[in-house]
């Protein structure tokens, strides 16, 4: 068995490899529970998102309150009531929050999608092409399959990627915390 050059990043989470191993249970069994709630999952974090989107503007209005200068108060003030208002409607309307950010990403996958296709195009003849030419026509299906069922797809999308980060990122933290016990026993 050959030796794993030193990592100074795991050889310090080896200490700590239990904790981490908890929290990426959690994360996991988070995510696991999300993908089978990816509705309630979209609601949660829209209206979480909202929240923090009017506090977010409400910080920036007592801001525009105490800076000096009509002219820079009145940008801050507009600033801060354009994230409030947004972030009351996602408060007091998640559905229809849900479904105008599940556009906003289906747009952004898609316009991702093109530019790697555009990637692929400009590195042909080159190795290991085929990763961004496969990611962007998988962007292309997936922002597809959103827009095709738009606006309903507001209902599961926002949820269902969230369950999908919060399951990957579980699983990650699992296998880094394995990773660290074995330099632990080293």
């Amino acid at each position: 068995m050959a030796l794993r050059p030193r990592n100074p990043l795991l050889d310090h989470l080896a200490g700590h490899w239990k904790e981490l191993l908890v929290v990426g249970v959690v994360f996991a069994l988070l995510g696991a529970l999300g993908l089978g709630a990816v509705g309630l999952f979209t609601l949660a974090g829209v209206m979480w998102f909202g929240i923090m989107m009017l506090l977010a503007g409400l910080i920036q209005i007592l801001q525009a309150f105490r800076s000096s200068g009509l002219t820079r108060s009145l940008v801050f003030l507009a600033m801060g009531l354009i994230y409030a208002l947004l972030g009351l409607y996602a408060i007091l309307n998640p559905a229809g929050a849900s479904s105008a950010l599940t556009l906003v990403i289906a747009i952004f996958i898609g316009l991702v999608a093109v530019l790697r296709l555009l990637l692929a195009w400009q590195l042909r003849g080159a190795a290991n092409t085929l990763w961004p030419m496969l990611t962007g026509f998988v962007g292309l299906l997936l922002a597809w399959m959103i827009f095709a069922q738009w606006p309903q797809s507001g209902e599961w999308v926002i949820g269902l990627f969230l369950a999908i980060e919060l399951l990957m990122n579980g699983i990650m933290l699992i296998l880094l915390a394995f990773a660290a016990k074995d330099r632990e026993i080293r």
